[in-house]
């Protein structure tokens, strides 16, 4: 099988969405399919800005004859739509890394509460436009493919998608994020509580909630540290979101190279991961899988992953007493401390790369199917009977 994987982000390993098609398409060729990566470098008229992401889909369709020389367009979110009018295409496969639809309702509920301004472009674009794009190239695709089981079920309903060509496919994390060596996880003896929070300190994933439980914690138990990883803004940003009496135990990393993160983590035991709205959870999985117990809200993404009270503790969106109540019941119970923290390293021992290639290559294989299939309705659409795939194969 040939694949083209295409993103309207720009070529970078350490960004999130092409960070995770490198990955993928890494895994996919270790399985012997031929896979070659497109992103905004290789296609821009411009400089990538807003501008070449209007006109993004209309250059994949003008690119058409070139894409015909693969079995599988795998599209990244809502940039197919153009391409899939054409009838001599392959197959284009709708892949979403966090539906925009459910992330939107986030940012409009943080609106409605007074703790984010939004501008007329965001209407306009991103919470307008944007989101008509997504819904028309999901609706579209012979398939499409989606991070977590919330999401599955809101293209299917929502967006009116036949359940046998959606599936919900997790990311994976790099191998030497697996089966690491790990310290004695046993709490009875630790006299410092380390919690961690990594990823960008940015409204989406909750800091405005989670500086404010942490305040709280910081200034009740003098024996708990946290840190601040990844942030990508200055330390002083951080360090002005908490009384000047507790600073000295808040530690900020702006940025640190992916391979060092299990020597950065170690010594911590709990990670804090607050977000409003998630696909996946990368972050989250990644700190499991080196240890640490996560608290996390009960977000699309994190809600799949975590077992509460057997591998993690889920706590509300946006409820800052739930969260503060969540961290004290680790640091004042050391056993469930441990508990969860051994669970949580086993549980993201599942989340292989490998894993989701062979999940993803499953939808591709579907989606090949369902587009040798003719048309029987106007738009590619199907009738169900001459759509007959069989569900087992997808799980």
């Amino acid at each position: 099988m040939k694949v083209a994987m295409i993103a309207n982000t720009d070529h970078n390993l350490n960004s999130g969405v092409s960070g995770t098609r490198l990955a993928i398409a890494d895994a996919l060729r270790n399985l012997g399919v031929h896979v070659d990566t497109y992103f905004m470098d290789d296609l821009k008229v411009f400089q990538g800005g807003i501008l070449d992401k209007l006109i993004f889909p209309w250059r994949l369709a003008s690119k058409r004859s070139k894409w015909r020389a693969y079995d599988v367009l795998d599209i990244a979110s809502g940039d197919s739509w153009v391409l899939s009018y054409f009838h001599k295409r392959p197959a284009i496969v709708a892949s979403s890394h966090g539906l925009e639809h459910l992330a939107h309702e986030e940012v409009l509920e943080e609106n409605r509460l007074g703790h984010l301004k939004l501008s007329n472009k965001y209407f306009v674009y991103w919470g307008g436009y944007r989101i008509w794009e997504v819904s028309q190239s999901i609706k579209r695709a012979d398939y499409s493919i989606v991070l977590n089981s919330q999401d599955e079920g809101f293209v299917q309903h929502q967006l009116d998608k036949d359940l046998r060509q959606v599936k919900a496919v997790f990311n994976g994390i790099p191998d030497y994020l697996l089966n690491p060596p790990l310290d004695e996880m046993g709490m009875e003896n630790t006299s410092v509580i380390r919690i961690a929070q990594v990823g960008s300190y940015i409204h989406r994933k909750g800091i405005m909630y989670s500086t404010q439980a942490l305040g709280e914690i910081l200034a009740r138990y003098p024996n708990v540290e946290v840190a601040f990883m990844g942030t990508g803004c200055e330390e002083e940003r951080v360090l002005s979101d908490f009384d000047a009496e507790v600073r000295h135990r808040v530690t900020v990393i702006r940025s640190y190279s992916h391979r060092d993160l299990p020597n950065l983590l170690k010594g911590y035991h709990i990670k804090l991961f607050p977000t409003l709205s998630e696909g996946f959870g990368k972050t989250l999985i990644e700190c499991m899988a080196c240890g640490l117990a996560p608290v996390t809200t009960d977000t699309a993404g994190p809600g799949d992953i975590v077992t509460d009270g057997e591998d993690g503790l889920l706590i509300p969106k946006r409820s800052v007493a739930h969260m503060v109540l969540a961290l004290e019941k680790l640091i004042n119970h050391p056993e469930l401390l441990t508990k969860l923290r051994y669970n949580a390293y086993h549980t993201a021992q599942s989340f292989t790369w490998d894993n989701a290639a062979r999940a993803r290559l499953a939808c591709y294989q579907m989606a090949v199917n369902y587009r040798a299939q003719p048309a029987q309705t106007y738009g590619g659409k199907r009738d169900n009977h001459e759509c007959a795939i069989d569900r087992n194969g997808m799980d």
